[in-house]
């Protein structure tokens, strides 16, 4: 009985092994590779956004409280020039389906314009967030960091155009 066991157990064993498929290395094109990223970041920020909303905190307040995690990376000695071009590098970045244009600039305030930032909203809520409350989220994120870079904030959405406003103060 030992021996049929160890028999069975033996072409079990060497069934499972020959059956099972090899695993590869995704090869991502770079399309690929934006798409994965750009989905990631509205994920990880939405999930964050309905927990908080879970516990009672409201999409502003959630994002002041991103924006206070992200300030101590910022030092408001580098300048209003450098804290516009980085802050346009990476609201370009997070959503790369986005086409930025400058309207307005001079040497203490600028107002560009970004379409597509409803892209994920545009059949209705997201991972759990409506269009709205990303922006409110947004908007105490990116004041609190404007703020501590001696910096006004302010922006308008019109149908998923995005158009900020920053001032140095």
């Amino acid at each position: 009985m030992k021996i049929l066991t160890i028999i069975l157990a033996a072409l079990l064993s060497a069934s499972t092994l020959c059956a099972q498929d090899s695993f590869t290395v995704p090869q991502l094109t770079p399309e690929q590779e934006k798409e994965v990223l750009y989905n990631h970041v509205y994920a990880y920020f939405a999930a964050g956004l309905s927990m908080a909303k879970e516990k009672g905190v409201s999409p502003e307040a959630y994002g002041k409280y991103i924006g206070e995690q992200f300030k101590v990376f910022w030092d408001p000695e580098s300048g209003f020039p450098f804290f516009v071009n980085q802050i346009m590098f990476i609201l370009q970045g997070v959503n790369p389906y986005s086409e930025m244009k400058i309207v307005e600039q001079n040497e203490k305030m600028i107002r560009f314009t970004m379409s597509n930032m409803n892209k994920l909203f545009i059949q209705g809520p997201a991972y759990g967030i409506s269009y709205n409350e990303f922006l409110a989220c947004s908007d105490g994120l990116l004041k609190t960091v404007a703020n501590h870079m001696k910096t006004n904030f302010s922006y308008k959405d019109t149908d998923g155009l995005y158009e900020v406003t920053l001032t140095a103060k």
